[in-house]
């Protein structure tokens, strides 16, 4: 058995090693290798860590930064430079991100092909494995400080609870296909970019705080945290609804951009829109001739201009924290603001 990180604060590392995405993970690895009581157990999570490093490596690439990896230590070394990062809390950023994440898959229908011929109760199992002992367990061991502990606690599960209440709105919203007026663009821009945006803030507050950043410098930069992330889950949304890959349409996904299409129709447009939403969930055909109708729709593109007001808001956040080197933090605003 490999012996989990032996403490709080046990390892740490900088952002510009080369090797810090690897470190995290091994990180990651090593702590659920060694609370895991049985092989089965071990099994479910290395299924799902490989989950995470794929996830990581793609928001890398598209983002310039993991935006549950790479962002909560950039904040921290961005208000304490001289002090590497402890990686116990990105690491519980991004086990809560994964945790959330297998929960999300599960109630949308949503099986990535990686967990093959398991069950859905062992997806189940496994992201509140994570949420319940992972994430508790990596957040324990950022800090020998006691109050410090706390504060951080208090902030995660209030971030835990706002998340939560998306997803509970999300929930109990209809299927794209039986929208009605009221699934207006404030509902949808409210819950749909909640639990992403929510989350990413927590880390980023629980970050600043760990770095030693006063209250004011570390509510700032929660807001730029959460126009961040709200930027990129609004470019993502795009992507997934408009993408020869994506599998929105085909799993009847709620997203803001076709929100903005269906509430921009007449009345009397509306039923045959829903009607092909329907059968687009079957057919890819139809999905194909809905991605070619959503494309040219003024409504998606107006609907995109919420990323550009997420990343003003962002920029201005950053900038009233009154960091004395932003530069990291500006650039990860700046990568998705170029993206198309």
């Amino acid at each position: 058995m490999t012996a989990a990180p032996s403490g709080p604060a046990s390892a740490t590392a900088r952002l510009d090693d080369p090797g810090f995405a690897e470190a995290l993970m091994a990180w990651i690895g090593d702590l659920a290798d060694g609370l895991a009581r049985s092989e089965g157990q071990r099994d479910l999570l290395r299924l799902a860590r490989a989950e995470l490093a794929a996830k990581e490596r793609s928001n890398r690439e598209v983002f310039g930064c993991s935006l549950f990896g790479t962002l909560p230590a950039a904040i921290f070394e961005a208000v304490a430079p001289g002090r590497p990062v402890p990686l116990a809390l990105p690491a519980a950023s991004s086990l809560c991100f994964l945790a959330l994440d297998i929960l999300d898959d599960l109630a949308d229908g949503d099986w990535p092909a990686h967990w093959g011929d398991l069950r859905p109760a062992e997806m189940e199992l496994t992201g509140v494995l994570i949420l319940s002992v992972l994430v508790p367990e990596a957040l324990a061991r950022t800090t020998d400080d006691p109050a410090l502990l706390a504060a951080l606690g208090a902030i995660h599960r209030q971030s835990l609870l706002r998340m939560a209440d998306g997803q509970r709105e999300d929930l109990a919203a209809a299927d794209p296909a039986d929208w009605d007026a009221s699934w207006d663009m404030v509902t949808a821009r409210r819950v749909l970019t909640a639990r992403g945006p929510d989350q990413a803030s927590g880390y980023a507050a629980m970050a600043a705080v760990l770095a030693g950043a006063p209250p004011e410098a570390a509510r700032h930069l929660a807001g730029y945290a959460h126009y961040l992330t709200g930027a990129a889950s609004l470019w993502s949304d795009l992507a997934e609804l408009l993408g020869p890959e994506g599998r929105d349409l085909k799993q009847g996904k709620r997203t803001v951009p076709l929100a903005a299409h269906v509430n921009a129709l007449a009345a009397s447009e509306r039923p045959a829109f829903l009607a092909r939403l329907r059968a687009a969930r079957t057919s890819e055909a139809e999905r194909e001739a809905l991605r070619t109708d959503l494309r040219a729709s003024p409504a998606v593109a107006a609907a995109m201009a919420y990323r550009d007001i997420d990343l003003t808001m962002a920029r201005a956040a950053l900038k009233r924290a009154g960091l004395r080197d932003p530069q990291r933090l500006a650039g990860f605003v700046d990568a998705l603001a170029s993206l198309g």
